[in-house]
């Protein structure tokens, strides 16, 4: 946990407690408005309280491998470094993880889980014995795993950075495990929804 005993410096402090605008930025692309932190610098984490929606704190942590910045009133405090040659450098960094917060953001891949709802549900009604027809959506969950946004996608929406390779792999990135969320939950929902379907028929034979 020595890598990150800069921070020392950085802060000034290794306790923070602050009630600023404070906006912590995950190398994943993801964004947290905290309404409070705290360094644990030998341990290697700090943890955050954010604000819910019904207006009660919740609170959690995370470490600093995961983190990128920390932005305070403005002011942002790159936690991430590079320590072997072999690692991106603070600037690929910073290409990589804007372009997954554009992701996160802007990319909503509403195709994929009206594709998985449709085989979700179709999958049950297939002319097979046993737990075979759970085959078909396990087959098709794992291979929408590699699936990610297209060329034409991200150079419509970032014509400046299509040709910064970097940025284009941190926007298809996190645009693949958005396309594999939206699927698992279409996959999901859609074999809840024929399950009360095939009850439901089944019900209404018996009366």
């Amino acid at each position: 946990m020595k890598k990150h005993l800069f921070l020392l410096s950085i802060l000034s402090i290794s306790f923070l407690t602050s009630y600023s605008q404070i906006k912590l930025s995950l190398l994943d692309g993801k964004q947290i408005k905290l309404e409070s932190y705290v360094f644990h610098n030998y341990e290697g984490y700090i943890d955050y309280s954010i604000m819910k929606k019904n207006g009660k704190l919740k609170n959690s942590y995370a470490d600093f491998d995961d983190i990128y910045s920390i932005n305070l009133n403005g002011v942002d405090s790159i936690m991430y470094q590079q320590l072997v040659e072999e690692e991106y450098t603070i600037d690929e960094m910073s290409r990589i993880v804007i372009a997954r917060q554009n992701a996160l953001n802007e990319y909503k891949p509403w195709w994929a889980f009206a594709s998985g709802l449709v085989v979700g549900c179709g999958s049950l009604f297939l002319p097979v014995s046993g737990m075979t027809y759970m085959l078909v959506p396990i087959v098709y969950t794992a291979s929408m795993a590699f699936v990610r946004p297209s060329n034409s996608i991200i150079r419509k929406r970032h014509e400046a950075e299509f040709n910064d390779d970097l940025y284009v792999y941190g926007y298809r990135s996190t645009g693949r495990k958005k396309i594999f969320k939206n699927t698992t939950l279409g996959v999901v929902g859609g074999i809840f929804v024929s399950g009360i379907i095939l009850s439901t028929l089944y019900l209404t034979t018996e009366e």
